[in-house]
């Protein structure tokens, strides 16, 4: 009877709907110290109806602000980029959960989106100073990201020059067999030439059909251009997948947002996933604009 009043509490003071979920543990028997997430994690792998085979693990166990013993946490199905993470939060004896994350009111949603995104360093178009913040993550070989391109590069930036500041993010499919490597060499390009990489962001979409895996790397070379990159130092850095790891952390940082799909875009904190209409895009960058 404790364990429900304390929950009917919490439940309140975070002000979200929420699903209860029984676990099969006794009440008055606490989750031993080892391996104390295992009734949690077979019973998500039913509920969520998780293939055996997948591993799923909790992760970042933190005190719950909802405080009086309850814990925070983030299951994790999948590995690598492919990652799928649940938020809970655990009553004090772990037999019941609320599959979702308690959140502060108080705070900006999109801000914390944001506060996830590295953007330090990272090469983008438009004003340095502009309000609106756009974040693509894209596949240069998936057909969707090339309709994505087309609809933000034709269609929607050029009707707000000078207010959009866009940058690029790689998020290469595992079953795009060139895509990965296309994203690799143009980072390699990226280091000897910022304004060559862009050169070969719109090649690669726009010539996309023409690029093969055996092809990619001269492709992206000449799409740079001759003139902008010491060959030797490419192909180097291409045969030694010198930026693989740059690659695959821009990979993980969308997971850590939730996006496993391409054509992905965050629009100063606000997700939107797919080749969406142009008009949607309008609404939501005129939407920030006003809001500024």
């Amino acid at each position: 009877m404790v364990g429900r009043v304390f929950w009917r509490r919490t439940l309140a003071v975070a002000a979200a709907t929420v699903l209860f979920s029984s676990i099969a543990a006794g009440a008055d028997s606490p989750v031993a110290a080892e391996g104390e997430w295992a009734t949690l994690i077979r019973h998500f792998r039913t509920k969520a109806q998780i293939a055996p085979a997948a591993s799923v693990r909790v992760v970042r166990v933190t005190e719950s602000a909802l405080g009086e013993g309850a814990r925070a946490g983030v299951l994790q199905v999948g590995e690598g980029p492919a990652v799928k993470e649940t938020a809970f939060v655990a009553s004090p004896d772990g037999r019941f959960v609320v599959f979702g994350a308690v959140e502060d009111v108080t705070l900006d949603p999109a801000a914390a989106v944001m506060s996830k995104i590295q953007l330090d360093g990272e090469i983008f178009r438009g004003p340095a100073d502009a309000t609106v913040t756009v974040v693509e993550y894209s596949d240069f070989q998936c057909p969707f990201c090339a309709k994505g391109y087309r609809i933000i590069e034709e269609e929607v930036l050029p009707g707000y020059a000078g207010k959009i500041r866009f940058f690029y993010k790689h998020l290469p499919l595992p079953f795009h067999p060139w895509a990965e490597a296309a994203a690799v060499a143009m980072e390699c390009v990226k280091l000897q030439s910022p304004e060559a990489s862009w050169k070969v962001y719109d090649a690669l979409f726009q010539k996309q059909r023409q690029v093969t895996l055996d092809n990619v790397s001269e492709k992206v070379f000449t799409f740079a251009g001759d003139d902008a990159l010491v060959r030797e130092t490419f192909d180097a850095c291409v045969a030694g997948k010198d930026t693989l790891g740059r690659v695959r952390a821009q990979a993980a940082e969308a997971a850590s947002l939730g996006i496993s799909g391409t054509p992905s875009f965050v629009i100063n904190g606000r997700i939107v996933k797919g080749a969406q209409p142009p008009a949607r895009f309008r609404a939501i960058l005129d939407d920030e604009l006003r809001l500024d």
